[in-house]
């Protein structure tokens, strides 16, 4: 949901590469975590941008990596339409869109029409350790597969592009992040293509080469678990409150899905594609953003330098200072602030893992947050109160609701609010204040043409995003 490369976030440019390619008849499906749906969807809720595509929110009861979380939605796709093919889009990628980028991915759905697990190659452009990598098999005889794409956002069929016919090969094997000298012999050989992590198959064929690869290679560890994540999937496919499954669900094992299928099956192709391409979950993608000084270092934002050599300053608000540094890599947000070697970047789950062990607020909530009707940003906290400044958006309300654990104090900076508290409406001008009480059916709305910007003081025993019942909302939360 971070807007680092550009006016819009990383989530909506994967939305909307994801309506290039399946036109106006399609949907979209966003698998995500319990902490994280009701911020998810006020964030898209809050892009005017973003089309009218449909989109339908899988709600895994627990992380358990990526073989679960594709089969959950594998098997609600599955219950709906057994012919349904799934392009699985990571929403942390930076990619290019247009006619490659549809090129390579009509290609890969042809492929998958045949019950096979189709991945996406990148052609290498660096001896790259960060990344896994792709051999396909018998690279160098390659025949072309499509050449025709649709290039228009209503699925209708294109023109012949002028691009290099789109391939597809069978793939020999997956290999793990390689060292720098064996990353250099990948390069040389030519059949080796960076591991992107997107996929296109259909909805079955992902559920039936879970089962495939635990019954065809009763050894491998990595698949003991399928029949399981594939039952349990199934089960809240079809019952998405089922308590029993959601808890058989958190008890599944915790296997990425080239580790449980892909590098076990024996139905994968890879499409070797030359589009542009950044991992955003490696922070070294921020040198995208900044060409170097001639002592290879790059200052994003509000950042000043003396003496360091191949750095990234980078600062979302502050004035950030680095002095005499080598290697390292600086990200300064609202929310926290990371120095890093540059070398273990890749490590940066680590950190993540440890503030989740500590029950760390930054990791379930970050410190502005978007909402449909405008934004919040915390500007302070502390046990038992928090304080926030709101903006609403001209001709936007919150939600009738009320909180049974706190109060709230509203300021008005500027703007006119019209506040209403159990039935009594009132207009609050600038430098004026209302209280809510614990337990008030309330809304704040702004009937201007400007921005209301409110200063709230919430103080209770429980201040939790979660402690709040909706009576109406316009957005349909």
């Amino acid at each position: 949901m971070l807007s680092l490369f550009g006016t819009d976030s990383l989530l909506i440019d994967a939305l909307n590469r994801a309506e290039e390619v399946i036109g106006s008849k399609g949907t979209i499906h966003i698998v995500v975590g319990k902490s994280l749906i009701d911020e998810l969807r006020n964030h898209i809720l809050s892009h005017e941008k973003w089309g009218s595509l449909p989109i339908n929110y899988i709600v895994e009861p627990a992380a358990r990596n990526t073989a679960p979380a594709l089969a959950l939605a594998a098997a609600v796709v599955d219950s709906c339409d057994e012919e349904a093919t799934l392009i699985m889009l990571p929403a942390d990628h930076l990619t290019e869109d247009g006619p490659r980028w549809i090129q390579t991915i009509v290609t890969a759905v042809e492929a998958a029409s045949d019950g096979s697990l189709v991945t996406i190659g990148l052609h290498p452009t660096a001896p790259e350790t960060g990344f896994g990598y792709i051999q396909a098999d018998n690279a160098r005889d390659r025949q072309p597969v499509s050449q025709e794409i649709p290039l228009s956002r209503n699925g209708q069929a294109g023109q012949h592009n002028q691009l290099e016919p789109a391939v597809v090969l069978p793939v020999k094997r997956f290999v793990e992040k390689p060292d720098l000298e064996t990353a250099i012999g990948y390069l040389a050989e030519g059949d080796y293509y960076w591991n992107s992590g997107m996929l296109v198959a259909r909805a079955d064929a992902i559920l039936a080469e879970l089962e495939a690869a635990q019954k065809g290679c009763p050894d491998a560890r990595s698949a003991k678990g399928n029949a399981d994540i594939v039952a349990v999937s199934r089960e809240l496919a079809a019952n998405p409150e089922s308590k029993d499954a959601a808890k058989r669900f958190a008890q599944l094992p915790k296997e990425p899905f080239d580790k449980a299928a892909l590098e076990l099956s024996k139905k994968v192709k890879v499409v070797p594609t030359a589009i542009s391409w950044s991992d955003v979950g490696s922070l070294l993608s921020l040198e995208a953003l900044q060409e170097p000084n001639k002592q290879g270092t790059r200052i994003i934002g509000q950042g000043v330098d003396v003496g360091s050599a191949n750095t990234i300053n980078y600062s979302s608000k502050r004035l950030v200072a680095t002095l005499g540094l080598s290697d390292v890599v600086v990200v300064d947000t609202e929310d926290a602030t990371l120095v890093a070697a540059k070398d273990r970047v890749q490590d940066v789950r680590l950190i993540v893992d440890e503030l989740q062990r500590r029950g760390a607020p930054e990791t379930k909530q970050s410190q502005t947050s978007l909402r449909p009707w405008g934004s919040w940003t915390m500007l302070t906290r502390g046990i038992g109160y928090q304080v926030k400044e709101i903006e609403v958006l001209p001709g936007a309300s919150l939600s009738l609701q009320r909180h049974k654990q706190r109060s709230e104090h509203w300021i008005v900076i500027e703007g006119t609010a019209q506040v209403e508290v159990d039935g009594v409406t009132q207009t609050v001008y600038p430098g004026q204040s209302t209280f809510i009480p614990t337990g008030a059916i309330h809304r704040l709305a702004n009937e201007g043409d400007t921005i209301l910007r409110v200063t709230e003081v919430a103080v209770g025993d429980y201040l939790g995003e979660d402690d709040i019942e909706r009576f109406e909302d316009r957005y349909s939360r």
